[in-house]
Parts: structure tokens; C-alpha cells; sequence
């Protein structure tokens, strides 16, 4: 069989496979192939931790109003564990246990809800039974100014509501109060975790509100595995509500805010283990929870990344993108005829300028290429061998990140501290790559492959903005054996780039 034949029979199974099993998905298992066809959900992933010490493991997580999961989808992931669920006074706990246990240990809960309907911050009623206040006992002087803090707030406050914001209020502003100055080295030399939270709780007690800790997830993709946010719930006289301390005029919005955990228990407690803690990831799915289950379930792991825990797939939302800003490179250097310096360059700056303003981020590419260049000809006079030239161009390129970092802070740009988002190795051997073209071929070439490599990569970022190709690539990644084919197809092109076509027009017209 001829290299061609062989081409094109490859070519043929790779579009097969990979659009037969996107059409298996779509026709068979129900997942929208069409990003405006989606459902949006909010799937928010509990994830224990812990270092198993060779004992009996009981893992025991606190889990959202029984009101909550009713509207929501729950589901579990336990391997290896027996997983139950114990509900007391309508508040539920999951509960993992397992024999001898050593190691490290991952546990999940995962619960969805539809976007906007739930934020588990609703007001609850009481369970019927006497609600009374703790009131802390403080000695001395403390104690005169928590009650000169509390006769503060209560002054210029009607109901329980008033006195919350007005109590939280003087405590976010308090570095002019001398009381409550006195308090917070108080609960804070005690290590209290959350001091100003703790603080709160016992000055509403002693105003007579009852009031004790929740746990909050904020709905932010972009946050990665993120540490439960401390909440306050406090008693009116007939409703349990949940409040932001740091933004006490606030009420939690539903679509910004997800309350996990409320009454005041311990949030995660484990035995038989060290070092535990528990993280939330939130991912917004596009898939419903029965289509996802069926998913999961599907031979031939058509479910791929979506069958992983949402800690673990969210590395993958831009993983699933390189090969698209590959294609990319490749349709401008063979196709069009755009020369770069390499091919991962242009992509992984592409996904760097993902999470830039583009124009800032060009900006701040260029002048650090600049700035690199400019020490990269000063370290060819010392004439350095190769690999002992290209490691001190990446501590070079690490302390003029750092310097444009504290620089864009110093002026009040955020968009300079996200500087290090620029890949430091492939900067670094740009530089060197630069300089030796600069040196043999001249500085026109140099800044041609420089400035190719810049407009495939914002090409690149262009494509790989496009909402509805991150859906196809995500829910549907074997597509890219589609794009793979596509792939193969170029790289048997061998005629007149578009360029090319311009640069010899004269000949065509002799």
C-alpha cells in the first residue's frame, strides 16, 4: 500500500470514529450537540482529603439542607468505602467508612442545581424548640467594651436584620474603635479560626440573637479548588437566615453564592486520619444529571472526561484547547504561509491571552520579550555555552516577571499581577531562539518569525474564544480525531501558500 493510501485510510477511520461516537452521544445518550441546546447547571464537588494512618476510617461531611437536595441532584464517590447518609433534626451527614485504611484518601459529594434557582440562604424555620443566645463571659475591661460595642449597634437598630448589619458593620470598619481594637487581639491571640466571625457570634449573643457558623461555596469557575467560605447564620425571632459577614448589607445571591452547610455543626470531622480538610469545585455543566449518568455508564469510555471527579476535570478545560491552537499554527504556516518561531509558542501563548485582556496581554508579551532580548545580547558577549545560556535567560525572565508584577500592582493594574500566566520556558528559549536568528540571519528575519508567532497566536486565541468550539472540545473531545485527520490532510499539502501566491505574482505576469 502507498503512502497515500495509507494517508487516506487514515484519514477515513479517524473521522469515523470520531464523528460516529459524537453522533452515538448526541442521537443514543441525549448530550446536546449544540451549545444553545444546553442546560444550565451548576454541579459544586465536595472533596475530603486526609492522610489515612493505618486505623478504622470514618469520614463524616456535613451536607446541605434536606430543602436543598430536594431541589438538587446529589451523588456520591466512595471507592473502596461504605457510604450511608444519617439525617438528625433535618440536618443530613455523609458518612464514609472503611477497615484499615493508609495513605492518602479523596473522597466526593457532588450536588447540581439549575442556575439561579437554589442558593440554600433561604430563610428556614425553627425546629419548634426554645432558641436561647450562649452569651460569652469576658473579664474586665473586655467584657465593658464587647458591651459598649453591642449598646452601639443596638442603639441605631430595630429588629435582629438591623443589628446584624449594624453590628458587622462597625467590626469591618473597627480599626478606629479602641473596643474593638481590645477584642480582636483577644479572639485572635485565643487562634481562633475566623476571629471576627467568632467575635460577631458572641456580641449577637449577648444582644439576645442567637447566631452560629455556616459554610458557603462561591459559584466562580474560575477559583479552582477553593476553601469553604465562612458564613453567619443568626435567629430573628421566627427565621434562621444566612448572612455574608464581609458584606453585611448583603443578602446571598443564588447565582453568585451557594450555602453547603447550615446549624452550626462541625463541618468535616474524620477519625482514623491526620491533616484533613475539604475543597469545592464548581463547574457550570451543560449536560443534565440523568445524561451524564448514562454517560458514565457507556461502554467504550465515551463518557472520557466527564466520567473524572469536577477537581480533576477542570484541569482539562484547557488542556482540550491545545490541540485546536496546533491546528491553528498549522493552517497558517502551511496554508497561508506565516512563519513562527516553533509550534507550541504561538499556542501556549494563545492560552495565556485566554485569561488576558488581549491587547494588555500583548502589550506585556512585547515588552518582556523586549527587556529579555536586550539581556540575552548582553549574555552573548560572555560567550556561554548553550544550556548554562538558556538557564540564566530563565532567571532572567523570572525576575522581570516578578518586577512587571510588583510594577502593575505599585500602579494599580491587576492585569499585571496574572503576568505570570506567560509560559517562562518558552519565553526563555524564544529569547535564545531570537537571538541566534537575529545574529545569522539578520534582525528582519528575527522580527518577521517574532511577529508571525504573535499573529497566529492571537488567531489562535480568536478560535479558541469561540464559546461554541470550547463546548465541542470539552463535551465532545473525539472531535479532535476529526481535527487529527484535518491535521494529516495539511501535512500532505505541498503547493503554493497563500503568501507565496503574493510573492511571486510578477512571475505569473511575465
Amino acid at each position: 500500500m502507498s503512502a497515500q493510501a495509507k494517508l487516506l485510510t487514515a484519514v477515513i477511520l479517524l473521522i469515523a470514529v470520531g464523528g460516529g461516537l459524537a453522533a452515538y452521544k448526541t442521537r443514543t445518550l441525549g448530550v446536546p450537540f449544540w451549545e444553545g441546546e444546553r442546560v444550565e447547571e451548576w454541579l459544586v464537588e465536595a472533596k475530603v482529603s486526609f492522610v489515612a494512618t493505618g486505623k478504622k476510617v470514618k469520614a463524616r461531611l456535613a451536607l446541605p439542607s434536606d430543602r436543598v437536595q430536594q431541589s438538587a441532584g446529589q451523588e456520591s464517590g466512595s471507592l473502596g468505602y461504605h457510604y450511608t447518609t444519617e439525617t438528625e433534626n433535618d440536618e443530613s451527614t455523609a458518612v464514609w467508612s472503611s477497615e484499615t485504611r493508609e495513605d492518602g484518601q479523596s473522597l466526593y459529594y457532588r450536588v447540581r442545581f439549575k442556575d439561579g434557582l437554589i442558593s440554600g440562604a433561604e430563610p428556614m424555620a425553627d425546629s419548634g424548640k426554645p432558641v436561647a443566645p450562649e452569651i460569652a463571659v469576658l473579664p474586665g475591661s473586655l467584657g465593658q467594651a464587647a458591651k459598649s460595642i453591642v449598646a452601639r449597634a443596638k442603639s441605631i437598630s430595630s429588629d435582629p436584620d438591623a443589628l446584624f448589619v449594624s453590628l458587622f458593620d462597625q467590626i469591618q470598619v473597627g480599626g478606629s474603635s479602641q473596643e474593638y481594637v481590645l477584642l480582636k487581639r483577644l479572639y485572635e491571640k485565643e487562634n481562633r479560626p475566623n476571629a471576627e466571625i467568632a467575635m460577631g457570634i458572641d456580641l449577637l449573643g449577648m444582644a439576645g440573637v442567637p447566631a452560629r457558623l455556616a459554610y458557603g461555596v462561591r459559584l466562580d469557575e474560575e477559583n479552582g479548588g477553593q476553601a469553604p467560605v465562612p458564613l453567619l447564620e443568626y435567629f430573628d425571632g421566627a427565621f434562621w437566615k444566612v448572612r455574608d459577614p464581609a458584606q453585611p448589607s448583603a443578602i446571598p445571591d443564588g447565582r453568585m453564592i451557594f450555602v453547603w452547610h447550615r446549624g452550626g455543626g462541625p463541618l468535616l470531622d474524620v477519625t482514623g486520619g491526620e491533616n484533613s480538610r475539604v475543597s469545592f469545585t464548581v463547574v457550570k455543566d451543560r449536560i443534565p444529571l440523568t445524561t451524564l449518568t448514562d454517560l458514565r455508564d457507556s461502554p467504550f469510555l465515551i463518557s472520557t472526561i466527564l466520567a473524572l471527579p469536577a477537581s480533576e476535570r477542570a484541569v482539562f478545560r484547557y488542556i482540550v484547547l491545545i490541540p485546536l491552537g496546533a491546528f491553528v499554527v498549522v493552517l497558517m504556516r502551511n496554508i497561508v504561509g506565516i512563519p513562527t518561531l516553533g509550534t507550541f509558542m504561538p499556542v501556549l501563548l494563545a492560552l495565556a491571552l485566554l485569561e488576558l485582556p488581549l491587547v494588555q496581554g500583548l502589550v506585556m508579551f512585547t515588552l518582556l520579550v523586549g527587556a529579555g532580548l536586550w539581556f540575552r545580547f548582553l549574555l552573548s558577549r560572555m560567550n556561554l555555552l548553550v544550556v548554562p545560556r538558556v538557564a540564566a535567560c530563565v532567571v532572567i525572565v523570572t525576575l522581570l516577571m516578578m518586577m512587571m508584577g510588583v510594577i502593575s500592582y505599585k500602579l494599580g493594574l491587576s492585569v499585571g499581577i496574572k503576568i505570570t500566566l506567560f509560559p517562562m520556558i518558552i519565553i526563555a528559549w524564544t529569547l535564545e531562539r531570537m537571538s541566534l536568528i537575529w545574529e545569522e540571519e539578520g534582525k528582519r528575519s528575527a522580527i518577521t518569525q517574532v511577529g508571525g508567532s504573535v499573529l497566529v497566536a492571537v488567531c489562535a486565541y480568536w478560535f479558541m474564544e469561540v464559546s461554541q468550539i470550547q463546548y465541542w472540545a470539552f463535551y465532545f473531545p473525539e472531535l479532535l480525531l476529526v481535527l487529527l485527520a484535518g491535521i494529516l490532510l495539511i501535512g500532505r499539502f505541498t503547493g503554493y501558500r497563500l503568501s507565496e501566491l503574493i510573492r511571486f505574482k510578477t512571475f505569473s505576469n511575465a
